[in-house]
């Protein structure tokens, strides 16, 4: 009975309803029957306090004092105390109404019994709810910690590997250096402040792997041929933040960018399908990428699995010559 979600003065104003309807409804039923408005309002009033004193006697004291802490033969014997009081309570205010004394009791316990068996049944449902919401609550937390623990993984080393390429032009006196910088700063403004939820806009995560691109255009001697091309992309969608980061990383550090190609591509299909596909070609296979990205592709694989959990799927192929990513994510 306890509850989260209205006031406390709402909740207390509920119970009183509560008990007042009940009141109601029993003097309207036994005003059929019995002719004395004073023998109703004895029957209604004892019948109000008594079953009242046993509902929350039982919910609030027994149950969770005896029961809970695994006192079950004590509360066994509170509960028929309980009961035995309640009941004697009632026949004393109302006396005997039969010539049965037996019949009498069990007239006078009935309602006593039967709140104190609907507060049991509704203190058991509550507490296995509150069970399976502390539960769900638990295993959010954790995954929200290991999510928070990953990108903090992935955040220091996309930035230690920018920072190296940047050292390097600044080394060798490039000119392209400064324009670096500044896609740097716009990257990391949208690592840093786009990073308040775990899903942000599609198009400015399109906007930071455009930036990342260019980056390394800048970077590189080289020029091997890059193609990067989306399509079906609307205001509404939402992706992972940086989930596009590690294969980014990979297709540039890992590929053959003396004259090979990279080809990136992301789509929206009409059922808000998102397929991503990455390939570029290798000089060494060897050695696979996934053994050179070190936390990258495992990172990826575990981050994907906590936020698009059975929402997605991932292949990842290793060939002599090139190696390709296939992504697909159910955004809606």
């Amino acid at each position: 009975m306890k509850n989260t979600v209205i006031s406390r003065p709402a909740f207390y104003a509920l119970h009183v309803l509560f008990w007042f309807c009940y009141g109601a409804i029993l003097f309207a039923s036994l005003s059929s029957w019995i002719d004395s408005p004073l023998e109703i309002w004895k029957i209604v009033i004892s019948d109000v306090l008594t079953s009242s004193a046993i509902t929350y006697l039982n919910y609030y004291l027994l149950l969770p004092r005896l029961y809970a802490k695994g006192k079950h033969l004590s509360y066994v014997i509170a509960s028929l105390a309980l009961v035995i009081v309640i009941v004697l309570l009632r026949v004393n205010m109302l006396g005997m109404s039969h010539q049965s004394i037996a019949y009498t009791y069990f007239i006078r316990s009935v309602p006593a019994i039967g709140f104190y068996l609907v507060t049991t049944v509704v203190w058991f449902f509550a507490n296995l709810i509150k069970a399976q919401r502390n539960e769900i609550e638990l295993r959010n937390s954790q995954l929200a910690s290991e999510l928070k623990f990953l990108k903090l993984q992935l955040s220091p080393h996309f930035l230690f590997n920018t920072l190296n390429n940047i050292y390097s032009m600044a080394y060798f006196k490039e000119n392209n250096t400064a324009p670096a910088i500044m896609k740097l700063s716009e990257m990391m403004r949208h690592m840093l402040y786009e990073d308040q939820g775990k899903f942000v806009s599609l198009s400015r995560e399109i906007t930071f792997m455009e930036n990342f691109i260019e980056l390394w255009r800048l970077k590189l001697d080289e020029k091997p041929k890059i193609f990067f091309t989306y399509e079906g992309v609307k205001d509404r969608h939402r992706i992972a933040h940086l989930i596009f980061l590690v294969f980014l990383e990979n297709a540039f550090k890992h590929g053959n960018t003396i004259d090979g190609t990279i080809d990136i591509k992301l789509t929206i299909d009409a059922d808000d399908r998102l397929h991503f596909y990455s390939r570029n070609d290798v000089i060494d296979a060897r050695k696979t990428a996934e053994e050179e990205s070190g936390v990258g592709l495992s990172n990826v694989k575990k981050r994907l699995n906590l936020i698009y959990p059975g929402k997605h799927e991932l292949t990842l192929d290793q060939h002599a010559t090139y190696f390709e990513v296939k992504l697909t994510i159910e955004l809606g």
